[in-house]
């Protein structure tokens, strides 16, 4: 039995944990505003609210119903478009109003995720400014090409929006943007039944990867679920060591001031991982596991030289990865922790990737560097002090370049030193030709992605 509140009413439903929420919402409830594009969390057509009670009260967040399994809302509040109102025509939030002052919607198709997607934001964002709103749109495509009527509707929202304030809930409430009853969801929450079902499927973290290719299997399944476990869901300092526990999200990555006190630039980086709705579901340990090639995040863990746990086994990520889509994990087991050392004082991590798209898609080549670089004295300046380098989408599995980093240690940089540390990096890598790029494409990348990682060390 899975127990919610759906919107502004509390549901206790007898069905599969594996079932697809999109699949429930379009069948069981009567609420068609979800509505049912790709199927693959692209279109962001399908973008409903989920809010999880967390240690500072309920955390909402904007993901896709279509990649969501039921048992892993329970005692959870669901919200789709149908919440946001109390159902009277002329009962319009500031986000619809504006859609309809400035002609957003056209064939409407797109619109009520694209509310869902701003007001989840308004709900979860840590930063209310007008920027980030429009990038809380980045999963959510309009086929009719609307988008300078949606980004004007938008602004007109958030120009008029008050400075935030410590209770957000009450503002958002007061403005109109969510109805009174959310006042309530909190208290309801805690009076839902406890989780009642069997485990008969397999493991699943977030989600967001496993449902594009097996959610016709997995809508009959019970599987299990690391988002269920507080224990995989913290960053923390652990006196010189760094522990992301394996069902952190991306955007709680993103987020965590652990880590973008280390590491600014990372953020912008994350923001370039697939969009919002994704980052709320897909895990750090779930992108690892996945064995891609061009895994945004094994190429970044690679690069920090960090550790997964395994069970009770503590394995280098370096020596993780045996061969494509083969990782060194028995039957059974579970990737609970990756984990790494600080870096010293004056490292730098740079990190980037290359698509056909510029923000929700895979990578034709990604790449990070952790570099130190140092003025030793007069005479000698940009001294190399340290560089590990890994890259993506040039070798079967994520790479770490060895070779080049032990190149570049102790060089002092120059053109001759860039250009030879590109020539050894091509010698270490096997890039294949496929849709994202001929061989020869991914070659220029990376080497062109080694020459920025290096620049942007001598601008630190």
């Amino acid at each position: 039995m899975i127990s919610f509140i759906c919107n502004n009413k509390e549901v206790t439903e007898s069905c599969t944990g594996g079932l697809p929420v999109l699949d429930w919402i379009r069948s069981q409830t009567g609420l068609k505003g979800t509505k049912e594009g790709c199927r693959e969390g692209d279109c962001g057509a399908c973008t409903v609210i989920v809010g999880r009670p967390g240690d500072s009260g309920i955390e909402y967040s904007a993901v896709c119903s279509c990649l969501l399994p039921m048992g892993d809302i329970h005692g959870c509040h669901l919200v789709t478009i149908e919440g946001l109102t109390t159902g009277n025509s002329e009962d319009l939030t500031p986000f619809q109003q504006s859609f309809y002052d400035e002609a957003a919607s056209q064939c409407g198709f797109c619109t009520p995720g694209m509310i869902m997607s701003l007001t989840g934001f308004l709900l979860g964002s840590h930063k209310l400014t007008t920027s980030a709103a429009i990038e809380s749109l980045d999963g959510n495509i309009c086929r009719c090409t609307g988008y300078i009527s949606v980004k004007r509707a938008v602004e007109n929202v958030m120009c008029e929006l008050p400075e935030p304030t410590e209770n957000r809930l009450e503002m958002l409430i007061e403005k109109g943007h969510i109805p009174e009853y959310f006042r309530t969801i909190s208290v309801r929450l805690s009076k839902l039944p406890a989780h009642s079902t069997s485990v008969d499927g397999p493991v699943i973290a977030g989600g967001t990867d496993v449902y594009v290719h097996s959610s016709d299997e997995l809508a009959g399944r019970h599987p299990s679920f690391l988002s269920r476990r507080d224990d995989l869901g913290r960053i923390v300092t652990d006196n010189d060591l760094v522990r992301i526990g394996s069902a952190v999200t991306f955007t709680q990555l993103r987020e965590s001031s652990v880590i973008t006190d280390l590491f600014p630039d990372l953020k912008e980086f994350l923001s370039r991982v697939s969009s919002t709705q994704i980052r709320s579901r897909a895990t750090v340990g779930g992108n690892i596991v996945n064995a891609s090639p061009i895994a945004d995040m094994a190429i970044v863990f690679l690069a920090l030289n960090a550790s997964v746990t395994v069970s009770n086994r503590i394995i280098p990520l370096s020596e993780f990865y045996l061969g494509y889509k083969k990782l060194d994990m028995q039957e059974g087991e579970i990737l609970t922790e990756i984990s790494f050392t600080l870096p010293e004082p004056g490292s730098v991590l740079s990190s980037l990737k290359v698509g056909k798209r510029e923000y929700l898609d895979i990578a034709s080549v990604n790449s990070s560097m952790l570099l130190r670089i140092e003025d030793e004295n007069e005479n000698e300046s940009n001294v190399i002090l340290f560089a590990r380098v890994a890259a993506g989408g040039v070798s079967p599995v994520p790479l770490l370049l060895k070779r080049t980093g032990d190149f570049l240690k102790g060089k002092i940089l120059s053109e001759n030193i860039l250009q030879t540390a590109c020539s050894v990096a091509v010698e270490e890598i096997s890039p294949i030709s496929d849709v994202r790029g001929s061989k020869e494409y991914k070659r220029e990348l990376l080497m062109a992605q080694i020459r920025a990682h290096l620049t942007r060390g001598v601008m630190k």
